[in-house]
């Protein structure tokens, strides 16, 4: 067996010394030991304005073009196959099958599904019967109560439902995910001026508020298997396409030639991460599927997130060209991660050829993907043991601010910074204001500089998520974060977006009520206390049991005859509801009620509750969508 002695011995005597004095100092230099300079290529000096006046980078003003999306429009781009996009940030398509029509994805809304049927039908010059209804996965999928005509048939992934529960119904984690998306896609930025949104990448708060025509599919694609179909007289292969959710699928119409894949060719980067956060999107899936549409000889490709590609030349070279673009960014953080580099380092590091990079992140950008591929391999930690136990982040904010000569001395460098301008000194103007609002948050100078800082990025990324991102926290800072005429935080609107409903809660599943309570639990009020309800609901067979120990909720249910000791409280729906907002009637239940409730931490819903009805009310206010066309 080799010994720590043996394995010393085997290395260069210049690695030896690296290995017993600095390994981690010396990992920060590449290339013979001379440190290289990083370019972060989704940020640009140069600045163009666009038609709706917003400051941005020619890359953002030309990504529309590259994931055809310029203008709503329908258009035949092989034999009875039809592409409608610009209606949403995905298309829809159209095949005019032998038994009647087949509509792959229905748009995000019944708005605009209603406006592309009928720009289909115009142009098609006659009615359309819809045959079968094809999702790719669930993010276009609200439009289906207008293309869902009589004897239809849904089909759809088996994971497809119960991922579109996850991610938009009650779940704890939806106002998280909603206000992030808030914040990237620009809801709240205006339509016109310097901060607007520079293209269609963005969505206005139609896309978050619409009304919503889903219907759950009723026939289904077997998760992670090739099925060969025949639907409304068309032959259909469909094929997994992991890509931006699990029951995501692509298909290919032999008869046609024509391939129909989601984000894996699409206009841009795909999204390995996504700023707005979600599951990790694993590359190495990715590129099974997209070497996979490789081996058809298609002659048409609709990406829902591409212009259309003709030619199997072309086609062939685009699959290709978006499968090197993850791949290179994989192997190269890798490649990094071997040489004992973390993500941000390896971020930092990566290079990609000009001939899959210029022009193409305008929607992710790189950087970010090579730190998720990081941290998907290796986790969060890097190789900074401070890492392990850091100081509280106040602490370490407030610690650093002294170190540097104090609040005063901290904020003047943020103001030379911001008076001097430049990519560099704007990100260091938001590293040295983090530490400043971390130990005084309502500095209003520091507030300031910090939103020159992020809106002047804003305007220099070619990124659409990072746009988002920048120009979102620099309106909040200066105020400029409007629903209707008043100003709001991000804060206050996770808050609202996450607090369900009375109405979405009595509609929900019994489960999912009760599932809700588990993230409620505070486990300082929870401690040393262990409690047991029994509940009879209304319409269910099975008594609910809500078990409360160790600071944890467990949830069961059982038979009402094994019941011999308590009498089960009783509860209608809406009682129910009213449980899981803290709104149940004083008394209902009695004393456990009382205490099981004590328990449970509502500070934040309480808040979303108090704003919701009038956040959600103008969020649907049509009065928002006017303008949209001019992005």
């Amino acid at each position: 067996m080799a010994t720590r002695r043996d394995f010393i011995t085997r290395l260069p005597a210049a690695t030896c010394a690296v290995s017993m004095a600095g390994g981690f100092v010396s990992a920060t230099k590449v290339n013979g030991g001379v440190e290289e300079q990083w370019i972060q290529q989704s940020l640009v000096e140069e600045t163009v304005v666009a038609r709706n006046g917003a400051i941005t980078t020619q890359v953002a003003l030309d990504a529309d073009a590259k994931w055809g999306i310029t203008a709503p429009k329908v258009s035949e781009v092989a034999p009875g196959v039809y592409l409608m996009s610009g209606w949403a940030l995905g298309h829809s398509m159209a095949i005019d099958a032998p038994k009647g029509w087949i509509i792959v994805d229905t748009s995000d809304s019944i708005r605009a599904a209603q406006e592309m049927r009928s720009a289909l039908e115009k142009t098609v010059g006659r009615a359309i019967q819809v045959a079968a209804i094809l999702y790719t996965h669930w993010h276009y999928t609200d439009g289906t109560t207008v293309w869902l005509d009589e004897g239809a048939e849904i089909w759809g992934h088996e994971l497809l439902d119960a991922n579109r529960k996850a991610s938009s119904g009650v779940s704890i984690k939806s106002g998280f995910y909603r206000a992030r998306a808030v914040a990237q896609f620009g809801v709240l930025h205006p339509l016109q001026g310097p901060d607007a949104f520079p293209n269609r990448l963005g969505f206005t708060i139609e896309k978050l508020m619409a009304e919503s025509g889903y219907v759950a599919p009723s026939r289904f694609f077997r998760n992670g298997l090739v099925d060969r179909l025949e639907i409304a007289g068309e032959e259909v292969n469909v094929m997994p396409n992991r890509t931006d959710t699990s029951d995501s699928v692509g298909f290919f119409f032999p008869k046609r030639k024509t391939l129909i894949s989601n984000f894996m060719v699409p206009g841009g980067f795909f999204n390995i991460y996504s700023l707005r956060g979600g599951p990790f999107r694993n590359p190495v899936q990715f590129l099974e599927d997209a070497r996979f549409l490789e081996t058809h000889d298609a002659q048409v490709l609709l990406d829902l997130h591409s212009a259309p590609i003709i030619g199997e030349e072309a086609v062939r070279k685009s699959i290709q060209r978006a499968a090197d673009q993850v791949q290179i960014i994989h192997d190269q953080t890798l490649r990094w991660i071997a040489r004992g580099f973390d993500g941000r380092e390896a971020a930092e590091r990566i290079y990609i050829p000009a001939a899959i990079r210029d022009g193409w992140e305008n929607y992710g950008q790189v950087e970010s993907h090579v730190r998720q591929v990081y941290n998907g391999t290796v986790g969060w930690f890097g190789h900074d043991v401070y890492d392990i136990n850091p100081l509280s982040v106040k602490d370490e904010a407030s610690r650093l601010v002294a170190l540097a000569g104090g609040v005063d001395r901290v904020r003047q460098e943020a103001a030379s910074a911001v008076r001097m301008g430049g990519l560099a000194n704007w990100r260091w103007v938001l590293r040295l204001t983090t530490l400043l609002l971390q130990a005084e948050a309502g500095d209003a100078e520091v507030r300031r500089l910090r939103a020159s800082a992020a809106r002047a990025l804003a305007q220099r990324t070619t990124s659409a998520n990072a746009r988002g991102w920048y120009m979102t926290e620099a309106m909040e800072l200066d105020g400029s974060l409007m629903l209707k005429d008043q100003p709001v935080s991000m804060d206050l609107v996770r808050a609202a977006l996450g607090t369900p409903s009375l109405e979405d809660l009595i509609v929900e599943p019994v489960s999912v009520n009760l599932d809700f309570l588990r993230f409620l639990v505070d486990p300082r009020l929870a401690e040393g206390k262990d409690m047991t309800l029994h509940l009879d609901v209304d319409g269910e067979d099975m008594l609910q049991v809500l078990t409360l120990r160790n600071g944890v909720l467990l949830l069961s249910v059982m038979d009402a005859r094994n019941l011999e000791d308590t009498s089960p409280i009783r509860v209608s729906r809406t009682e129910l509801a009213e449980f899981v907002l803290g709104e149940l009637p004083a008394g209902k239940g009695g004393d456990a009620v009382d205490r099981f409730q004590a328990c449970l931490d509502r500070s934040e819903l309480a808040w979303g509750r108090h704003v919701v009805s009038s956040i959600q009310r103008h969020l649907k206010d049509g009065e928002w969508l006017s303008g949209y066309g001019a992005q």
